[in-house]
């Protein structure tokens, strides 16, 4: 009789720091994600609004700049781990209206299952892990954290 192991799934890519990468990011994570995977929306939603973090509010978004971002899917714990690696805090803050932006990093720890923040001098890592759901009832297969010391987390 045969055994049957999975082990989680990790891709990596680079992006350019610009405003028409986020997008590019978002399809790309997507793509990644096994068919019936309940949280698909939520993960391509993470991916964007960590990636438009990287652009605009780092220094991933001056001229040549880049940031990454990895996927690990766990198909067997049911879940998606997102990490979005920049080059640090930009010089100057990016200008916003008033009342304009400022919810994307609450709605990203709204969606996750768990969520981290690491500041190193010259990048910053956000990592966070989604469960997907399993049935039509809705439920979670579980809250999946991250591993101490792993490198999605």
């Amino acid at each position: 009789m045969a055994i049957a192991i999975s082990a989680p799934r990790t891709v990596s890519r680079s992006f350019a720091g610009l405003a028409a990468s986020i997008g590019e990011a978002r399809a790309w994570a997507a793509a990644l994600l096994p068919v019936g995977c309940g949280q698909a929306s939520d993960v391509a939603l993470v991916v964007s609004e960590l990636a438009t973090n990287a652009v605009l509010h780092s220094a991933s978004g001056a001229s040549g700049g880049r940031y990454s971002v990895q996927i690990e899917v766990d198909a067997a714990a049911g879940s998606v781990g997102v990490t979005c690696i920049d080059l640090g805090p930009a010089l100057v803050p990016a200008a916003r209206r008033e009342g304009e932006g400022g919810r994307g990093l609450a709605l990203v720890r709204e969606l996750a299952d768990t969520y981290e923040v690491r500041a190193e001098p010259a990048s910053r890592t956000v990592c966070c892990r989604l469960g997907w759901r399993t049935g039509d009832d809705g439920n979670r297969s579980g809250s999946h954290g991250c591993p101490p010391g792993s490198v999605t987390c």
